[in-house]
């Protein structure tokens, strides 16, 4: 999800594969979320 968006909530559903198509391994992933100058970084644990 990138680009403008209006204020209000969004959610975003990632299937654990890449934009190549192959899907990741499990593990600790680290994910980051940008709104304007405000940034946060999150960890995400993958289980297949």
């Amino acid at each position: 999800m990138s680009g403008h968006r209006e204020a209000g909530s969004y959610s975003v559903r990632w299937d654990g594969v890449t934009e190549a198509g192959l899907e990741l391994a499990s593990g600790v992933y680290f994910y980051r979320l940008t709104a304007g100058d405000r940034a946060e970084t999150r960890k995400l644990l993958r289980l297949r």
